[in-house]
């Protein structure tokens, strides 16, 4: 259906039964321009209003979802608004243009991650983003998120990934990943469903094997070395590969569970410092 534009530029089809003439106004003026970013500020020049008029708008059009705030004097405008005056803006340009904001470095894992790669058939309701900026829960339009933070040199080891929106977002690869649910297994409850994961990718493609090794070992740390060594060499990986984790733990005399979340009770492993307390 074609969009009639009015005089003062709005798109019609009912949307001034939702907004009022001053927020059409904006809206229009946004997506003829196809502005994404507004900064407080801006509409004041824009529109030839006060900064208090400014700020009311503002705070009207988020409560109404015509833009979201992102941080404090920056926000999110929908690429355009459908008929009827309802905007969408999806996680995954909130994201993007978040990060961007921040000039942060980031990557999406975790349950989200999980669910990307089928190793669960459970949606999730957040956002997992490691990243080098900021830390916490954050709740952003109706669009939840946590933000988990890291040195940038452990922002590595991810892929884009062109969601249905448009937007490109970095998630971990899946061997990264899979290192991360080892790494980061109290936040994710997912050790030792993780192990189980990894038989089937490396019965899947043996040449699995040497990218998990890989991330073990830049992304990892020696508790992460020591599981997946002893999970490798069950599934009878070739003893060379599995040097380059050994090298890396030095196992001594200490000694860390197998199933972090059992009791350490079990045969103890000194080549991997393990106590495998479950097979």
């Amino acid at each position: 259906m074609n969009k009639k534009i009015n005089p003062v530029g709005c798109i019609s089809n009912g949307i001034n039964q939702k907004f009022g003439m001053l927020e059409i106004k904006l809206l229009s003026y946004l997506q003829l321009r196809k502005l994404r970013i507004v900064r407080t500020g801006d509409i004041v020049q824009a529109l030839g209003i006060s900064k208090q008029r400014e700020n009311t708008l503002l705070s009207n059009l988020c409560k109404k979802n015509a833009v979201i705030r992102l941080k404090r004097g920056v926000y999110l405008a929908s690429r355009q608004l459908p008929s009827g005056g309802f905007s969408f803006i999806s996680e995954y340009e909130i994201l993007e243009y978040l990060m961007k904001e921040y000039g942060a470095y980031y990557m999406v894992s975790g349950p989200t991650a999980m669910y990307y790669y089928g190793y669960t058939e459970q949606i999730p309701n957040k956002i997992y983003v490691y990243n080098d900026q900021i830390y916490g829960e954050k709740q952003i339009g109706s669009k939840s998120f946590v933000f988990m933070k890291t040195a940038a040199k452990r922002l590595k080891g991810s892929e884009l990934v062109k969601m249905n929106d448009g937007s490109k977002i970095p998630f971990a690869t899946k061997s990264r990943f899979l290192i991360d649910c080892i790494y980061d297994w109290n936040r994710y409850n997912t050790i030792p469903a993780v192990y189980l994961w990894i038989s089937k990718e490396i019965n899947r493609d043996s040449a699995f094997t040497e990218k998990l090794i890989s991330n073990a070992n830049r992304y990892g740390n020696k508790s992460v070395q020591k599981r997946l060594g002893y999970l490798l060499e069950t599934l009878n990986v070739d003893s060379q590969r599995l040097e380059k984790l050994q090298r890396k733990i030095n196992a001594g005399k200490s000694f860390i569970s197998y199933i972090p979340n059992k009791k350490a009770r079990g045969k103890i492993n000194k080549k991997w410092g393990l106590i495998i307390n479950a097979e």
